[in-house]
């Protein structure tokens, strides 16, 4: 990390990682990368990295192996969705702006919320993967033709061959909104878990939240939802459904709520999403 912000003559490294993933963008587009959908595999061709497909990764989505003589092998999860291998190749790609990239492995892991010692660079990476997958200059262009509405997310991940996740999250930084992203999958709350409560039913819960920076209220994970919010009614994937709507939340007003089906019931653990909400506050 010190490496990188001294390299770049000092800075965030956040934003180091943004100037790096567009540069790496505009580059690969003048040598002939077009889209959408970007391809991942074609950007780590221009790198040098070879890649090939493995289902010998464990738990990880793809793995980045250091080779003799400098070089790098890609590996990637082909059973994976399209979306999700996209992604976890960007996020590889990403780890090419670290000098460690040749010194040991590294996995993007099933588990998007696990991180390893070095949670700040998987984030970092996260944050190049989706500039790599869904450039700011195509995206921005899209959604200025589409409404800010969770309706729009399932054309802009077919798109850009993202995840409905990550075409909601890109969404949303780009537009420069004020709102928030609520993951929610149905699930008991870890006191009920920790208790054997046997007749504890399980509630659409907060996962995480994904809020723009002028967002001001904290909404705590495993807070769960009214029953009759629209957030409990989706149930096929890619369906909408939306509200005005209270929360037993301090500062939760009546808000608009859209939320969107993002796997079937059951067709997911309780610790990955099933559905998210688009929270709208008053203006």
């Amino acid at each position: 990390m010190r490496a990188l912000v001294h390299a770049a003559g000092g800075g965030n490294p956040e934003e180091i990682i943004r100037r790096k993933s567009k540069a790496l963008v505009h580059a690969a587009k003048r040598m002939g990368w077009s889209g959408p959908p970007y391809n991942p595999l074609e950007l780590a061709s221009f790198r040098g990295i070879r890649s090939q497909e493995s289902t010998g990764l464990f738990s990880a989505e793809a793995q980045l192996t250091p080779m003799e003589g400098r070089q790098l092998l890609l590996e990637f999860n082909p059973d994976r969705s399209f979306g999700r291998r996209n992604f976890s190749i960007s996020h590889e790609i990403v780890h090419t702006f670290f000098d460690d990239c040749y010194d040991m492995v590294h996995r993007r892991r099933a588990n998007p919320r696990t991180f390893d010692p070095q949670n700040e660079v998987e984030h970092l990476c996260q944050v190049g993967a989706a500039e790599i997958l869904m450039p700011e200059e195509d995206f921005a262009a899209d959604i200025a033709n589409l409404p800010f509405s969770m309706r729009s997310v399932p054309e802009l991940a077919r798109r850009y061959g993202a995840s409905r996740e990550a075409a909601a999250r890109r969404m949303l930084a780009v537009s420069g909104r004020t709102a928030a992203l609520v993951f929610f999958s149905r699930r008991l709350k870890p006191r009920e878990i920790r208790d054997d409560q046997g007749n504890a039913e399980p509630k659409m819960r907060i996962l995480y939240v994904v809020p723009s920076v002028d967002f001001n209220v904290f909404l705590p994970p495993h807070k769960s939802v009214p029953n009759h919010s629209c957030v409990g009614v989706v149930n096929e994937a890619d369906e909408v459904a939306s509200a005005r709507e209270s929360w037993d939340i301090s500062g939760f007003g009546a808000w608009q709520i859209e939320a969107m089906a993002l796997r079937i019931p059951g067709d997911a653990g309780p610790n990955t999403p099933s559905a998210v909400a688009l929270i709208l506050p008053n203006t």
